[in-house]
């Protein structure tokens, strides 16, 4: 049984879950997939004012070419629609971003090495289809997480921690995340970590966000005039969630109007 949130007038794949039994009795997750609604866009400054709001996948990479530092970040907004309004900042005990791994043909490899990069709040307004290297908006360097990425795990969806980035979301505003390296000149070889974007042709890839909120959650929803949706199972949770356990890699070819970053050519 799969139950949508009636309570949002966004076509998002949005349910409220119950709790596991390790969690409290009184704790419900909102699971928001990203969908066509969803933004989300890759930029680079090897093509400093294309939109990459068409790419199949979201990510980072910083590698040096012919002398130049080049890199890739990526902008990513779920559609909260009207959670802001019905739903306090401080209801929210945990938000996890989850992003599935991506193995591009010819990409940079980061041949087994412990690499980080960094999950921002952005601060801006922006629109996919506009957004460019050149006018990227800003993001908060102090509302920031960072991700270590064991490279034994590098195959397995990452889950990020961005509790305070969602709450201050609901507080000030959704412009999404910013996903990149904190500061790529420091890397001493090519790094780059790919993942499906809301634009991914195939559903199961694109990225979750996970919000975990504490009671009195459905007492403030009657206060609102809003009826409360039923909880879904744990047995649904597990279905939701079941695409996203992967032993082996994706590995997929871009598009030909995505141009992923390739290793350097080296001179003979």
């Amino acid at each position: 049984m799969k139950i949508t949130s009636t309570f949002l007038s966004v076509s998002l794949a949005i349910f409220i879950c119950s709790a596991l039994p390790a969690q409290s009795f009184n704790e419900y997750e909102i699971i928001l997939k990203a969908d066509s609604n969803s933004r989300s866009v890759l930029l680079s400054n090897l093509l400093e004012k294309e939109p990459g709001n068409h790419s199949p996948f979201i990510g980072t990479a910083a590698w040096t070419d012919q002398g130049r530092q080049l890199q890739c970040r990526s902008l990513l907004a779920f559609n909260y629609g009207q959670l802001p309004n019905v739903i306090r900042a401080e209801q929210i005990i945990k938000a996890q971003l989850i992003l599935v791994p991506l193995q591009l043909n010819n990409s940079i490899d980061n041949n087994n090495q412990f690499s980080k990069f960094v999950v921002q709040r952005v601060l801006e307004q922006w629109e996919d289809s506009l957004a460019t290297w050149s006018n990227q908006p800003v993001a908060d360097m102090k509302d920031e997480v960072t991700k270590q990425i064991n490279p034994k795990k590098k195959y397995k969806p990452v889950k990020i921690d961005v509790t305070d980035l969602v709450k201050n979301m609901f507080l000030y505003g959704n412009n999404g995340f910013m996903i990149r390296y904190e500061d790529p000149r420091v890397a001493a070889a090519s790094f780059s970590h790919w993942f499906a974007s809301a634009k991914n042709e195939n559903e199961d890839l694109r990225p979750l966000l996970v919000i975990t909120l504490g009671n009195p959650v459905f007492p403030y929803f009657a206060a609102k005039d809003l009826n409360p949706p039923l909880p879904l199972t744990a047995r649904d949770r597990q279905e939701i969630m079941q695409n996203y356990i992967r032993p082996e890699p994706v590995i997929v070819t871009p598009p030909a109007e995505v141009t992923p970053p390739v290793k350097p050519k080296e001179n003979n």
